[in-house]
């Protein structure tokens, strides 16, 4: 039976006990602990160390170890130590799925020597190890120093076949060899092992004479050979240690081959890996280079399709025109009607490369282009383009070859400063515009506004004089009707309707000073001792008509907060545009919730504007400061608030900075210089429900830009 490592969960121990008792005379079972767990009834009678017709007590040993029964004893009580060391080095072959060898040598019986093979299972009980045999005279005919002689052998032959497997390389095993082959002979001590290995020679060679040796042939070719001896002549080498030998070279022979024959293999894998890499890389090369002489091969042929056209004064009219070229203060640029570029004055540009590609960066050519149109109209032409945040005006002429348009001259004017100063001058004449307005409005509403103010406190006298007179008549006239109002409910609300007339005058004028004040010219002087919290709430007073229907704002402003220097005006202006962008960035089927913060950070006073919105993306979020970006194009926006809100704040020597994440909502925090009147690094801020937190509703819906998104911060 081959050594195996079988499943044996579905086959019942009892049925594979029998049928190797059927076939094998001799069965023993050991379990992982080395623990008798079986053995068949020919092996207990001839072979288990029990003394029979012992009386009593022999009778009882008998009854408990009936056939088919486990003993329980361990291998270490019943063999002879040498036997022990063989039956453990069968074992450790069997579970590696190798041929193992065991002696049976029970120590309470001399006479009984039996050789058994060894396999391994495993089952539902555990780990198996099966020794079995058949009968045979072998070793129970030799003398007890015959027996232990050939036991030593066998234990020196599974320990030189343990370290072919678990030595790394051939040098390691050949090295240490010696330790372990000498210990298969006679006198081991005086033993010396030498080996020569494909010219590599190992140990020490033994007396000229006295040695035995075995041939080491791999592949059919010699590569070593194996002697082992006495350095003298007074030891005899027995015939039994010749084949000890003779067996360990012929299993050496088959290590050494499958170990050859793996690091060939291993070879040929590396061989092969490494000539892939280089087929890929050579292929890779291959198309870089044919792409390259492609792409020369293309530049070539328009360079010679050019160099055909010109004449004799080549040279000098190239000079002339590049000279031309470098003092024209716009960009220059001569096209092809393959759209190719020809000439230009513009750094980076390669000739004979597409001017969609070179100069806009696209992959198609524009859909609104020049060239196309010069082609068909045969007339120059002058439009004003938008690319990335320039504003260029464009001005392309014809470029005739024998009566056919062969191409277009363009000229590129950066005008982005000009239409900055337009876009400012026209809202600062809008704001000057509302300014005035503002004015006359305020001063219109305000005149009214004072007689009802007067009138009320007059009104809310005479009805507290008035009141005494009409309960008395009410208690002898209890229905009466005043209003078309019942007395007690007219009575209880009365004095509560003119509180409120009086309280919404004082509203109608405090509206009215925040326009007029918001409204007045302004020289840009930063003279004024700003109270942010002040402003705060002036500014929400102003945005609130606009704010309420898309958010609630919330107010949590620090007391005692510094007055810095500043220019209250532009302040205000900064304050109202981050608002009403708030407000602006709900989307449409909730409202929003508007917060503004303020603290003192070292010597900062810090403002914190934050909305739950739609947040920004990371591309919008990089442009959120530059001039004339806006995302709100189509409703008016001009792309100026945040831009303006930015330069406000660097004049007062602050930041202004944003974080923004897409569908959680946007914070903008303002930090401005103020006295050192606070020590620095401490922090005061207010928080919602402590004193100094106020609220107040408010809504979204002017022009501004909205705040940006991502688990981003952009400090311009």
């Amino acid at each position: 039976m081959r050594p195996c490592a079988r499943e044996l969960d579905l086959i019942k121990l009892q049925a594979l006990y029998a049928f190797m008792e059927s076939n094998f005379d001799y069965l023993l079972v050991v379990d992982a602990g080395e623990r008798v767990v079986h053995m068949s009834s020919l092996f207990r009678r001839e072979c288990y160390p029990v003394e029979r017709g012992a009386g009593a007590a022999g009778a009882a040993h008998e009854a408990k170890s009936a056939p088919g029964g486990p003993d329980g004893d361990l291998l270490e009580s019943i063999l002879t130590p040498s036997s022990l060391s063989i039956f453990r080095s069968a074992m450790g072959l069997a579970r590696r799925g190798s041929h193992g060898i065991a002696i049976y040598s029970p120590a309470g019986n001399s006479s009984v020597s039996v050789p058994l093979k060894a396999g391994f299972a495993t089952s539902k009980q555990g780990e198996v190890f099966l020794f079995f045999g058949d009968k045979v005279e072998g070793l129970s005919a030799r003398s007890e120093s015959d027996k232990d002689e050939r036991v030593k052998e066998l234990a020196c032959f599974y320990r030189v076949i343990d370290w072919t497997e678990v030595s790394v390389s051939v040098t390691e095993f050949f090295t240490h060899l010696p330790k372990y082959l000498s210990t298969g002979m006679v006198y081991p001590e005086e033993a010396v092992v030498y080996s020569v290995y494909q010219g590599v020679e190992y140990g020490q060679k033994p007396s000229s004479a006295n040695f035995i040796s075995v041939e080491l042939v791999v592949g059919d070719k010699l590569r070593g050979e194996i002697r082992v001896g006495y350095l003298d002549d007074k030891h005899e080498i027995l015939p039994e240690e010749q084949k000890m030998l003779d067996e360990i070279g012929r299993t050496l022979t088959v290590a050494l081959e499958r170990k050859e024959y793996r690091e060939k293999l291993a070879l040929m894998k590396q061989e092969e890996a490494e000539y892939n890499r280089r087929l890929e890389d050579l292929s890779a090369e291959i198309e870089a280079r044919t792409k390259e002489l492609e792409d020369q091969k293309t530049k070539l042929g328009l360079a010679s399709s050019y160099l055909d056209k010109v004449n004799r004064g080549w040279e000098e009219t190239k000079v002339r025109l590049e000279t031309m070229f470098n003092a024209i203060p716009d960009e220059v640029v001569l096209i092809d009607k393959n759209r190719r570029v020809v000439m230009t004055n513009r750094e980076g540009i390669t000739p004979g490369s597409f001017c969609y590609q070179s100069f806009f960066g696209r992959e198609r050519p524009c859909e609104d282009c020049r060239l196309a149109r010069i082609l068909k109209e045969k007339t120059p032409l002058m439009i004003s383009m938008k690319h990335g945040d320039r504003y260029l005006q464009v001005h392309a002429l014809p470029v005739y070859r024998e009566d056919e348009v062969d191409g277009i001259l363009e000229f590129y004017r950066d005008v982005t400063l000009e239409k900055t100063y337009d876009q400012q001058l026209q809202q600062a004449d809008k704001l000057a515009s509302l300014g005035q307005l503002v004015s006359g409005i305020g001063h219109e509403i305000n005149n009214p506004n004072q007689f009802i103010r007067g009138n009320v406190k007059i009104i809310k006298q005479a009805i507290e004089d008035m009141l005494p007179i009409v309960d008395e008549y009410y208690r002898a006239h209890r229905d009466l009707k005043i209003a078309r109002l019942d007395y007690d409910f007219l009575r209880e609300h009365i004095m509560t309707l003119v509180d409120d007339m009086a309280h919404g005058s004082e509203r109608i004028k405090a509206i009215v000073e925040g326009l007029r004040k918001f409204a007045r010219k302004d020289e840009g002087l930063l003279v004024d001792k700003v109270d942010m919290n002040t402003l705060i709430e002036a500014s929400t007073r102003l945005v609130h008509q606009e704010v309420h229907k898309r958010a609630d704002v919330e107010l949590h402003l620090a007391e005692g907060l510094p007055a810095f220097t500043g220019n209250s005006q532009k302040i205000e202006q900064v304050l109202i545009n981050l608002i009403v962008n708030a407000s602006q960035a709900m989307p449409d089927d909730r409202k929003g919730l508007i917060t503004v913060v303020t603290s003192t950070q070292d010597n900062h006073v810090v403002v914190e504007i934050r909305d739950n919105g739609q947040g920004m993306s990371e591309k919008v979020l990089k442009q959120i400061f530059d001039p004339f970006f806006t995302t709100k194009r189509a409703k008016g926006g001009t792309g100026l608030g945040l831009a303006i809100s930015y330069k406000i704040i660097e004049e007062h020597g602050g930041r202004i900075s944003v974080t923004s994440k897409p569908g959680e909502g946007s914070t903008f925090t303002i930090r401005i210089p103020c006295a050192a009147g606070q020590p620095a690094g401490q922090t005061q801020q207010a928080q919602p429900g402590q004193p100094g937190a106020q609220t107040q509703q408010a809504q979204p819906g002017a022009q501004a830009q909205p705040s940006p998104p991502g688990a981003a911060k952009v400090e311009p």
